[in-house]
């Protein structure tokens, strides 16, 4: 099976699809006779497209930036035409909220991107929760308001969020970035929350903070199944943000034991992921207080990257990275085509 890896991208995400190419492509080189790596595709953080036909492949940000580039046109006839496979590693904006996704249904590229609207939903965070609790009776979503910065009113959301402590974060934008918890929020403190946030993202998500265990579930798909991957429980220090995500000693990751909880938010984060048609693999994160499970968003792309929650709980199953690209390559040959021509008379 040759693929070509789809890297980089013109993103607030961008450092993190360069991480989890390095441990894609080191953990695919161990089993060379299932899958080749025969070309490599970077968008870098303008959005140029430099493409590598061969290897050895380009390690560092210097290396990719060396390659041969390409109209955006004829980096995607190429992708379409090459003949392999593309997995692609592009998060965030234009990498997971539907633009390559759409580009992908388009012009007829082979690869992971899945429909656009999955993957368009799992870059709002706002309208994945209303779906998710409007779907799933029973799951809860923390109390939200929804501002747009450029119509901030920081007193009427104050009073529109309720009390206690608030959580401020980019509705469009993922890996927690600019996501800032308010222990004692006042206006003066929320409009600079939210200020912070306008220049990536104009709608920003303001919450109540919900204190609880968090978990995340991993989802994957593989020859037509769904395969139970073990529950992980975040545990840090009361709140898990972008430092605590990737500064390392900050907050541990432990897979945990099969118990009705862990059960409950496997059955919620699979039902999502089927109802909004999720390709190949996804990741769910979910609060629990009290005995009520709070839904707060799904990745419909997650991390990749040494270390991160997937492939942790892929590898708990006996399952390599390379598993996960066969999987995806099956899925999308398998998913059923649809035909797009109809012809029909307009009388008026």
């Amino acid at each position: 099976m040759n693929i070509t890896l789809l890297v980089g991208g013109r993103s607030t995400e961008h450092d993190a699809s360069l991480h989890g190419y390095h441990h894609v492509l080191s953990e695919l080189r161990k089993e060379p006779d299932r899958v080749t790596v025969d070309s490599v595709c970077y968008v870098d953080r303008t959005g140029a497209v430099r493409f590598f036909g061969g290897g050895p492949w380009p390690e560092d940000e210097k290396d990719l930036l060396a390659g041969e580039v390409l109209p955006l046109g004829a980096a995607i006839e190429r992708l379409r035409s090459g003949g392999s496979f593309v997995f692609s590693l592009l998060h965030g904006n234009e990498g997971e909220d539907g633009g390559w996704q759409g580009l992908a249904e388009v012009a007829g590229i082979r690869g992971n991107f899945g429909p656009v609207l999955a993957s368009a939903l799992g870059m709002d965070k706002y309208l994945q929760a209303a779906l998710a609790t409007a779907l799933l009776p029973g799951l809860r979503a923390p109390r939200s308001v929804l501002v747009r910065a450029d119509s901030f009113d920081a007193q009427r959301v104050l009073r529109e969020a309720g009390p206690g402590s608030l959580v401020v974060k980019p509705n469009r934008m993922g890996a927690s970035l600019l996501t800032t918890c308010l222990h004692d929020p006042d206006e003066s403190e929320l409009a600079k929350a939210v200020a912070a946030a306008a220049p990536y993202d104009n709608q920003v998500l303001v919450q109540e903070f919900v204190s609880g265990r968090e978990y995340s579930c991993s989802v994957y798909r593989e020859n037509g199944r769904l395969v139970e991957l073990p529950v992980a429980e975040v545990v840090s220090q009361g709140f898990f943000g972008h430092e605590e995500k990737h500064v390392k000693g900050r907050a541990r990751i432990e897979l945990c034991a099969e118990d009705p909880t862990t059960k409950a938010i496997r059955d919620y984060a699979q039902a999502l992921f089927e109802a909004t048609e999720v390709a190949t693999f996804a990741r769910c994160d979910f609060l629990v207080r009290d005995g009520e499970t709070y839904f707060l968003e799904i990745n419909t792309l997650p991390g990749l990257m040494s270390g991160s929650i997937f492939p942790m709980a892929l590898a708990a199953t006996g399952r390599t990275i390379t598993d996960l690209v066969v999987a995806a390559s099956g899925d999308h040959e398998s998913r059923p085509a649809r035909d797009k021509v109809k012809e029909y008379d307009i009388s008026h």
